[in-house]
């Protein structure tokens, strides 16, 4: 089973928003402790936190600091000091489950958080405080120098922070490789297009022989998401399994975005899509072993 890399530091449950992220890793927690409670009904895996020096690998001191402090905004638009502190607990979660995916390739691994693409280099925005992605990437560039990290982000929005930090920080181009869905597809209305160009992702994703893959499963793909909108359920499904059964690298997926909520956890749209996911990631293992044996 996709080990879940889950604290009850990353949530945050009731910060006043559009966007339901800051308290979506709790609620999935619960919903898949429901749904398979042998697998995830005795815990998660453990999760350590990332340091604020670590978020200086992609962001301003500046900004930083200011947010911690209070006197910057966060990417939710205010100044909760409850924010920040669990930005540090989803990174954690990534990292942790980025580096338990290189170590058991076959088997992807889940970090149940979101809020990443859209923090630029100094400024939050789009429910988005610190960029994971990328402080992850660097990190265990920091400490490999030949790792080499794919960022693919099938968010319907597009990464501009993603994008944003690498043009900051030029040295890691040649280590990261980085794939946004909005950047092309934002408004587009024809998924099997949309499925050609995935496959080319995945192709020069094969090509670039990452050491990982950082996958954004964003939920607001879906077509009856209100911030998106492009595949159904089974194009949905369509796409994990594209990328969960052809990419022939370790994987670490979070959840991204999604705006189908509701109240009643068992209801909530997003938090389905979410778990399908989830399944597709589980089932791909026979197919991963046999594509690992192929790459070697």
């Amino acid at each position: 089973m996709t080990p879940i890399f889950f604290d009850k530091h990353q949530s945050v449950p009731d910060v006043s928003s559009y966007s339901p992220s800051a308290g979506k890793p709790a609620r999935f927690a619960e919903l898949m402790q429901h749904y398979d409670f042998r697998s995830y009904g005795q815990g998660f895996s453990a999760v350590v936190p990332v340091t604020r020096e670590d978020l200086l690998l992609a962001h301003s001191p500046d900004y930083v600091s200011g947010v911690f402090d209070g006197t910057v905004l966060n990417g939710f638009d205010n100044q909760d000091p409850r924010v920040p502190t669990s930005c540090l607990w989803t990174i954690g979660s990534m990292l942790c489950a980025a580096r338990w995916a290189m170590a058991n390739p076959p088997l992807p691994a889940c970090a149940p958080v979101s809020g990443f693409h859209h923090a630029c280099y100094a400024e939050g925005g789009g429910y988005c405080t610190f960029n994971g992605l990328m402080v992850v990437a660097a990190k265990l560039i920091a400490e490999n120098p030949k790792c080499k990290v794919a960022i693919l982000d099938l968010d319907m929005h597009y990464g501009q922070g993603t994008a944003s930090i690498l043009r900051q920080f030029p040295a890691l181009y040649k280590q990261i490789h980085h794939h946004s869905n909005g950047d092309h597809w934002y408004g587009n209305e024809d998924p099997a297009e949309w499925f050609i160009w995935l496959q080319e992702c995945i192709d020069s994703i094969n090509a670039f022989k990452p050491d990982l893959v950082l996958y954004q499963a964003g939920a607001d793909m879906h077509i009856k998401d209100p911030l998106g909108g492009l595949l159904n359920d089974s194009e949905m499904a369509q796409r994990d399994r594209s990328v969960f059964r052809k990419i022939r690298a370790p994987i670490c997926w979070n959840l991204a975005g999604g705006y189908r909520g509701s109240a009643d956890l068992y209801t909530d749209a997003t938090l389905q899509t979410h778990r399908s996911t989830l399944m597709e990631s589980n089932s791909s293992v026979a197919h991963r072993i046999e594509l690992l044996k192929e790459t070697k």
